[in-house]
């Protein structure tokens, strides 16, 4: 198992290898934050190892002081060992808890029955709570077995997609609704909160599938859970997620005002409350207001920026996928809702230079943005390849999501038979189409 005191280390060591090559080219921390677009804290703290900031950073800093691609390289290494480490250390609990599981009694284990129905249970107990037999005795422990289930649920559908997790969020969700109804007072709360967390899931895979009906139920319900739970926090991330469904929607004034009262519910960690400023963005860009969409995505880029000054997220945090590569894909979208077609695609194409590999939806997404502002500004043949290139990613991950913008662009393209690159795209979106709902 790798020792946590290595994977400090090797953080450190890599703060040190940055502060070198700074002072090889004889700049200043603040020099090298305004190199990257990030802040004179931010440098200093990954250069003492107190943090390490994203991937877009370090590929910016490789660049602007010449590292022939070495602190990149660098990063790399220190995610897949902490990658590693994690999976380890929930691999560990994973299975302290199971030990646990294996001891709750299900209804007719102590009667008399045939050894073979006896073993079966048993088994059944050991292997998933999710069997069909309600608890005679609800073990709180079971909560952190359905928070891990969906963290581990949560990384195959960002690389994956829904498909095959939508029947799983299903099935896991109304095992949890049951043992929840049998828990103790003092107990259900907890339960509460954590079917609270798996509704909002749902409607995230429900999105991606183009089921709207399904999603906005979900988000209900998940709402409602969250009241009951008391846990304002998830309350108002769901109002966020609202608002973004509201985007989706291209309905600005509902995106705007629920994301803003998202915001106002409770105080909320860096990366949950900048979640809110996205979804006002939008909405501001979906309603015209330029003003007020770039003062949000300002003032959400002070947060996420501050969240990666501290390094490890806040317990509390939810949305811990608002990274700055994520807050950026969604400054393009804004800018290019707002016609502002040139700052749109830099914006766009810069963020996809170094996009999390893990996130492959929101890449499709991301691209498919891209392509729409290629086409915008005339630029087809772009336009087009960016387009094929998200429509792959699409067709990977069975995201309705990002089938929508390339709608859009299929549109756009319709009759460019003189583009090899048009009539490619086209062909594909066709094939693509008849497969994922749009």
């Amino acid at each position: 198992m790798i020792d946590p005191q290595r994977v400090r280390e090797v953080k450190r060591a890599l703060g040190v290898r940055l502060a070198e090559c700074r002072r090889a080219l004889g700049v200043t921390q603040a020099d090298v934050a305004a190199r990257v677009h990030s802040t004179r804290s931010t440098v200093a703290g990954v250069e003492c190892g107190s943090q390490v900031a994203d991937r877009v950073f370090w590929q910016r800093c490789d660049e602007a002081l010449r590292a022939g691609g070495e602190l990149l390289a660098g990063y790399d290494e220190y995610r897949r060992l902490k990658q590693r480490h994690d999976e380890e250390k929930a691999e560990a609990g994973q299975r302290a808890r199971w030990g646990e599981v294996a001891r709750v009694q299900v209804p007719g284990s102590g009667g008399s029955s045939t050894g073979a129905d006896h073993e079966s249970r048993s088994d059944a107990r050991v292997a998933s709570p999710s069997v069909g037999y309600a608890p005679a005795g609800v073990d709180p422990v079971l909560a952190l077995h359905w928070i891990e289930m969906l963290r581990l649920l949560s990384v195959s559908h960002n690389m994956f997609g829904p498909r095959q997790i939508y029947e799983i969020v299903c099935r896991e969700s109304s095992v949890i609704r049951r043992y929840r109804h049998d828990a103790t007072a003092d107990v259900e709360p907890g339960f509460l909160a954590v079917e609270a967390r798996w509704a909002e899931f749902g409607s995230w895979a429900a999105d991606n599938l183009g089921n709207v009906t399904a999603a906005s139920h979900w988000l209900d319900r998940a709402l409602g859970l969250a009241h009951r739970a008391a846990d304002k926090r998830m309350a108002a991330y769901v109002l966020m997620r609202q608002a973004q469904q509201a985007a989706d929607r291209l309905d600005g004034d509902q995106a705007a005002a629920l994301a803003a009262t998202a915001e106002s519910l409770v105080p909320l960690t860096d990366r949950d409350r900048a979640l809110c400023l996205i979804r006002q963005a939008q909405g501001h860009a979906l309603q015209g207001d330029q003003t007020r969409s770039l003062a949000a995505i300002n003032a959400a880029h002070r947060l996420v920026d501050r969240a990666a000054e501290v390094g490890e997220d806040d317990p509390d945090t939810i949305g811990r996928h608002c990274t700055l590569a994520y807050l950026r894909a969604y400054e393009g979208y804004c800018l290019l809702r707002l016609g502002l077609v040139g700052p749109a695609a830099r914006t766009l194409k810069d963020i996809l230079e170094g996009w999390p590999a893990d996130y492959r939806q929101d890449e499709a997404l991301t691209r498919a943005w891209l392509a729409l502002a290629y086409a915008a500004a005339g630029q087809l043949t772009e336009a087009s390849a960016e387009g094929s290139h998200a429509l792959t990613l699409t067709a990977t991950t069975n995201s309705a999501r990002a089938m929508r913008p390339l709608h859009q662009l299929h549109a756009r393209l319709a009759g460019q038979t003189a583009s090899g690159e048009a009539v490619t795209f086209n062909s594909a979106f066709s094939l693509v189409a008849s497969t994922v709902k749009l």
